[in-house]
Order: C-alpha cells, then sequence, then structure tokens
C-alpha cells in the first residue's frame, strides 16, 4: 500500500505540526498547571495536536513499511484521521501564538566595580499631585498605541509620532534602543516634556 497524494500532504503537514511544537512541549506542560487558563488551554491543544501528528507519522512509516491493511485500519480509524486533519490545520494556525511566547530578558546587571559613585541627593522630592500613573504594557500593546491613547481623540499621526517619540525618551532605560520592541508587564512612565527634539 503506498501513500496517496492527501496521504503524503497529511504527513507533511503532521511533520511540520511535530517540528513546530515539540520544541516547546515541556513548556506546554508546565502551562497545564499554570494560573492563567488560556495558557493551559492552549498547551492542552498544542499537545493533543502534537501527540496526533506523531501518531500520523506512526500510521506513514507503518505504511512505508508495507505493513499489512487490515491492521493500518486497527490503528488508523476513519474518524481520528479527520480529527486529525482538522487539528493539524488548526495546529498551524496556534503554533505561531505558542511559539511568540518568550520571556521578556531580564536587565543587563552591569559591573560597577571601580566606579566613582555620584554623590547623593540629600533630601528627598515631594511627590507632584499631579503626575500621571505609570502605564503596564499588556500583551499586543504597541509604543505607539500607547502614545496615541495617551492623546486626546482624532490626534494626526504626526502628533502620534511626536508623542511616541516622547514616551520612548522618557523610557528609554526600560524599553532599550528599539522602541518597536516592549514586552507585557513592563512599567512605563508618561513623558512630563514637550518634544524630545
Amino acid at each position: 500500500m503506498l501513500l496517496s497524494r492527501a496521504g503524503w500532504a497529511l504527513t507533511a503537514l503532521a511533520a511540520v505540526s511535530v517540528t513546530l511544537l515539540a520544541p516547546g512541549a515541556g513548556r506546554a506542560v508546565a502551562d497545564l498547571r499554570g494560573d492563567s487558563f488560556p495558557d493551559a488551554l492552549l498547551a492542552l491543544g498544542c499537545l493533543v495536536q502534537l501527540a496526533l501528528s506523531s501518531w500520523v507519522l506512526l500510521a506513514a512509516g507503518l505504511v512505508l513499511l508495507r505493513v499489512p491493511a487490515p491492521l493500518l485500519r486497527a490503528i488508523t480509524p476513519r474518524l481520528l484521521r479527520r480529527a486529525l486533519l482538522a487539528g493539524t490545520v488548526g495546529a498551524l494556525a496556534v503554533a505561531p501564538v505558542q511559539a511568540d511566547r518568550a520571556v521578556a530578558p531580564a536587565r543587563p546587571q552591569h559591573d560597577l566595580t571601580g566606579l566613582q559613585l555620584p554623590d547623593r541627593p540629600v533630601g528627598s522630592v515631594p511627590a507632584t499631585a499631579g503626575a500621571a500613573p505609570a502605564v503596564v504594557v499588556r500583551p499586543g500593546d504597541t509604543l505607539w498605541a500607547i502614545a496615541a491613547r495617551s492623546l486626546p481623540a482624532g490626534a494626526t499621526d504626526a502628533e502620534i509620532a511626536r508623542a511616541c517619540a516622547r514616551w520612548h525618551a522618557a523610557n528609554r532605560d526600560v524599553i532599550g534602543d528599539d522602541p518597536d520592541l516592549i514586552f507585557p508587564k513592563q512599567r512605563l512612565v508618561p513623558p512630563l516634556g514637550k518634544d524630545p527634539t
């Protein structure tokens, strides 16, 4: 028995699915025990898809080894094959979401040995009454979107771009040099001045 075109396509999809999901299997198992229900649900779906895709690769291997047809039918019922095809397509849509769950890098620790310490202030600065609260970056946020939310409705792109530059200048120690790379849970302080230029 040889694989049909559909069989080769399903095997290729399963191989891609295993390639994408297998490296994150350990993290997915840990996410099952986590506090976040969406993360646990996504992890469960990825693990089920990984198991089904591995099963398809096993079945395809048995076909290529020319195992007798009755044994193959016993291993691969029709309903399971159809569920696998639907799951593989779904996993290919979900895999990029799982792949981009990187943890924000820790701030680098610089060795200050041998450097002179600056003079320390004597007193404390009183808190200003009108200081705006810090903004906590949410998943999916961009610095552009945060700057746009801080402006009145109907702000032009040029106004948002200037505000974005001010936000970046005020938070360079948190964000770093790349204003396009912010991470969830970072705390950004609103800029105080007009334009940094």
